[in-house]
C-alpha cells in the first residue's frame, strides 16, 4: 500500500512537472495578464518584450523602406505606436516652425501623455543626423512598468558603421497588433 502511494504521488509530481510549463507557454502570448503590483513586471512579459525591442531595432532600421514604414503613422506594421510617431514628428518640425510659440504649443499639446523634454532631435531611435549605418543593441535591461502599464528598458545602442552610441529610456506597450514603442526618452 505505501509502495502503490509513493508511486502515485512520483507520477501526479512528474505529469504536474511535465504539463505545467506548456501552460504557461501557451497562456503567455495570449492576452495580457495584469500585474500583481503596479511597480512589478510579470517575468515573462518582460522576457518577452525585450526579446522583441531588441531584434526590433536590429532588424528594422537597415534600410530607407523599413525606416520609412515605422515612420509612418497609418501603417500597421510599424514597430511605433501611432501616437508616438505623431509626437516624434511633431517634435523634428519644431527645428522648422516659424511660429514664436511652437514650442510651448508643441509642449501643450503632448505634456500629458510623453515627456517633450525628453523628446530629443535626432531620428526614432537615438541616432543623431540623418544618416546612420548598422545599428544594433549593446545593451537593453527592464527599468520598470510604467503607471499606464508600459514596459520601460534603459537601451544603449550603437551605429557600427559611423561608431556612435547612444543611451535612453524605451517604453514598450502591447497592443492589438503585438508589442510597439511608445516612447524614447532620450537624456
Amino acid at each position: 500500500m505505501k509502495i502503490t502511494l509513493a508511486l502515485c504521488l512520483a507520477t501526479g509530481l512528474l505529469t504536474a512537472c511535465q504539463t505545467q510549463p506548456a501552460e504557461q507557454q501557451q497562456s503567455g502570448p495570449a492576452a495580457p495578464t495584469a500585474a500583481p503590483a503596479a511597480s512589478a513586471a510579470s517575468p515573462l512579459d518582460t522576457a518577452q518584450a525585450r526579446q522583441w525591442l531588441i531584434a526590433s531595432i536590429d532588424t528594422n532600421f537597415t534600410n530607407e523602406d523599413q525606416e520609412r514604414r515605422n515612420t509612418d503613422p497609418d501603417d500597421s506594421t510599424s514597430i511605433f505606436t501611432p501616437q508616438y510617431v505623431q509626437y516624434k514628428l511633431d517634435a523634428l518640425q519644431l527645428e522648422f516652425a516659424e511660429e514664436e510659440n511652437a514650442e510651448q504649443k508643441f509642449q501643450q499639446k503632448w505634456s500629458g501623455r510623453y515627456n517633450p523634454q525628453l523628446v530629443g532631435n535626432g531620428g526614432f531611435l537615438l541616432v543623431q543626423g540623418q544618416d546612420f549605418g548598422k545599428v544594433k543593441v549593446i545593451r537593453c535591461r527592464f527599468k520598470e512598468r510604467t503607471s499606464d502599464q508600459g514596459l520601460l528598458f534603459t537601451v544603449t545602442t550603437k551605429d557600427f558603421t559611423y561608431n556612435a552610441e547612444a543611451s535612453g529610456d524605451f517604453k514598450v506597450i502591447r497592443t492589438p497588433q503585438g508589442y510597439k514603442i511608445d516612447d524614447v526618452r532620450e537624456y
